[in-house]
């Protein structure tokens, strides 16, 4: 990603709802799929951990490790103390086979050409039985500004999200969209913005990301409690729409 997302996101990751609300949602999954034991021999690998922002979280589960493609990444990592960290190529990872227990991927594989190739690794680098969580951008058609400034690739639909993991090996656990309820309000500003791009393209310099758009304390507020509802709602369903995806695949015991 560009330095200047880099910065805002560590800015912005404690307080803003978007990250608040799918750290809510990622924790949720970990807890269900995988469980608690911060003291456990447990290996637990963040890929593409960008600038540490579920490194924290992660401790709670076994030993977390965090890559990342980047050195400015890593070194904000680094700078918050976390000590567990590699630079590291999605698909040519320097780690031996069945080293993790869990490898989690939270909206990463988008800034991979080869995702397919990455999430091989990840199956080789699985015990037998562990899981991959893996969240991405939902809906090629909504490509925009936004993802050129966070270098994706690509975004996904539910299906090829998911046609992926089971061509590298592993058993589709649970898939669903996130973002939801607010997904109706989200598509029509998103189109209306690349509406306005494709009218006039926006200028280079400016690299920042949507999130950075300053909203409310009280819409922020109201926005995040929302979005944390969907953990809630997850543990018993899988959405047919949203703005981004989640899944849970495992490797065959």
């Amino acid at each position: 990603m560009e330095d200047t997302v880099y910065k805002e996101f560590l800015e912005l990751e404690d307080g803003h709802w978007w990250f608040r609300g799918r750290r809510t949602i990622f924790i949720s999954l970990l807890d269900t799929f995988l469980g608690r034991d911060p003291d456990s021999d447990r290996m637990v690998m963040d890929v593409g951990c960008g600038v540490g922002g579920m490194l924290e979280p992660l401790e709670q589960y076994g030993k977390a490790v965090g890559t990342d493609v980047t050195f400015q990444g890593l070194k904000h990592c680094a700078d918050r103390g976390f000590p567990r960290l590699v630079a590291s190529h999605g698909p040519m990872a320097p780690f031996r086979d069945g080293t993790f227990d869990c490898i989690t991927a939270f909206d990463a594989l988008e800034h991979i050409e080869d995702d397919v190739g990455t999430l091989r690794e990840f199956h080789r680098m699985l015990k037998p039985g562990g899981i991959i969580i893996a969240s991405g951008p939902a809906y090629q058609f909504l490509y925009s500004q936004q993802d050129k400034n966070t270098h994706h690739f690509r975004r996904y639909s539910r299906g090829v999200f998911t046609s992926r993991a089971k061509e590298a090996g592993f058993e589709i656990e649970k898939a669903s969209y996130i973002n939801f309820w607010l997904f109706p309000a989200i598509l029509p500003i998103v189109l209306l913005m690349k509406l306005i791009q494709w009218i006039k393209p926006p200028d280079p310099s400016q690299d920042g990301s949507n999130v950075g758009i300053p909203v409310p304390d009280f819409v922020n507020t109201t926005l995040t409690k929302i979005f944390c509802s969907e953990a809630t709602v997850l543990r018993y369903v899988s959405a047919p729409a949203g703005h981004s995806l989640v899944m849970v695949a495992r490797k065959p015991r």
